[in-house]
């Protein structure tokens, strides 16, 4: 049988002795049994809540996959089939894996778990890419710096006293040149 010492031997041996001699425990009976002794009911109704509440947020697929195990032990009957614990588990994941695993049947729940997460790695490996190939923005490095040129009818580029450039126009200075979105 299980090796149970100390006070959770003590435990199980009053339980069996309420039984007839002879009486084999299943492990599911055992767990009810030791669940229902050592856990108090507020404590399973307090897990039972978090599990059915649990959420992806911002944790990656195998953080929240962990968790989900963890809290799962609490759910009974919410995951006592495989078919179940996938519906449980897709309802968690964010609204963006939802979408990409929307059209995807999983034979196991493993299988589920190890495709969300080559979905997340693809997904991330995607915005990395992205983020490499986009062009530094301020970076002093980066391509030819566009400059807005704010000008009016007859106006000409005119270089100040002072270094600056601007635009002349029959009336003086009314703008000048930017690598800024100068609106004035």
């Amino acid at each position: 049988m299980w090796q149970l010492r100390g006070p959770a031997r003590t435990w199980w041996d009053n339980h069996v002795a309420m039984f007839p001699a002879g009486t084999q425990f299943t492990w599911a009976q055992f767990k009810e049994a030791f669940r229902a002794h050592h856990i108090p009911a507020g404590v399973m109704r307090r897990k039972l809540n978090e599990f059915l509440a649990l959420k992806q947020g911002n944790n990656n697929v195998l953080q929240y996959a962990q968790v989900f195990n963890t809290l799962s032990q609490y759910a009974g009957y919410h995951v006592n089939t495989d078919e179940k614990k996938q519906a449980c588990f897709r309802q968690g994941l964010s609204s963006k894996l939802q979408d990409r695993l929307a059209m995807f049947q999983f034979n196991t729940f493993s299988e589920l778990v190890n495709g969300d997460i080559t979905q997340e790695d693809a997904h991330l490996a995607h915005k990395a890419e992205k983020k490499r190939k986009a062009p530094a923005v301020g970076s002093s490095s980066s391509t030819l710096q566009r400059f807005r040129l704010l000008q009016s009818a007859h106006s000409v580029p005119h270089i100040s006293h002072n270094g600056g450039t601007g635009l002349r126009s029959n009336h003086g200075v009314i703008g000048h040149l930017s690598n800024h979105n100068y609106r004035g």
